[in-house]
């Protein structure tokens, strides 16, 4: 796997590139401390994963974002930042970003992250011809269900419908939620639920969060539906769990 490295401080930046190169089978192809000159390298290199800052001189980390989307370049994208203005998560949500991490960062969670990342970006096994594959209707169900998670774990701080999701994979809503079900065992749209309700459970563990701020984060406008969401799935209500921490 592929990363490149994005950050004007360069603490940040030492201490990455020895993180991440000292894990087997992923290359650092590039180590920057400003935008321009990683968007310069970009299609040379050809990274898998770009790690940047959000706040860096001259062009911030969201323009470098917002740069790569309209190349439509295919690349995941993970913010650290030591902001947590819930404007700048807000919009990273909305450029696609895959994940907005505080500073510091446990390395562990970059590092877990990371290896999700590299499980997702493995080669499929080459499909066979239709005579050899009787069951190549499951395979090809499971990449449309891993598809629909992957759109999850991307809109999940916006408005997520079953329509929408359909349409993005080019299904019908009851097809779709027929594949879900059979290949994970779960309703499609508690799926949704259960992973914004993951999501708030790490975003409460930042005290600079207020509960309306997770709300909105995780795909909820009224904190008040949220809270009733977050203690039907654990028994609690957000400032409880909190709190309890």
């Amino acid at each position: 796997m592929k990363l490149m490295i994005v950050d004007d401080e360069p603490k940040i930046r030492k201490g990455l590139f020895k993180l991440l190169s000292a894990q087997e089978g992923w290359q650092v192809v590039g180590v920057y401390e400003d935008a321009p000159s990683a968007l310069k390298d970009l299609y040379e290199l050809e990274a898998d994963v770009i790690i940047t800052d959000i706040k860096m001189p001259e062009v911030s980390g969201l323009d470098l974002i917002r740069q790569i989307r309209e190349r439509s370049l295919n690349i995941r994208i993970i913010i650290l930042s030591g902001y947590s203005n819930f404007s700048y998560a807000q919009k990273a949500i909305e450029l696609g970003v895959t994940r907005y991490l505080l500073k510091p960062t446990d390395p562990r969670e970059l590092l877990s992250l990371l290896k999700e990342m590299e499980r997702e970006l493995l080669p499929k096994v080459p499909e066979a011809e239709p005579d050899q594959r009787p069951d190549g209707e499951n395979e090809v169900g499971n990449l449309l269900v891993v598809k629909a998670i992957q759109y999850i774990e991307v809109h999940y701080g916006g408005r997520i419908t079953l329509k929408d999701m359909a349409e993005e994979l080019h299904l019908s809503p009851n097809y779709l939620c027929e594949l879900f079900k059979r290949h994970t065992g779960k309703n499609l749209m508690e799926y949704v639920t259960e992973y914004r309700m993951q999501k708030a459970k790490t975003y409460l563990s930042h005290v600079e969060y207020r509960v309306g701020d997770v709300a909105e984060m995780v795909g909820y406008k009224e904190a008040k539906y949220f809270s009733s969401a977050f203690k039907k799935a654990y028994g609690m209500t957000p400032l409880e769990y909190r709190n309890r921490r």
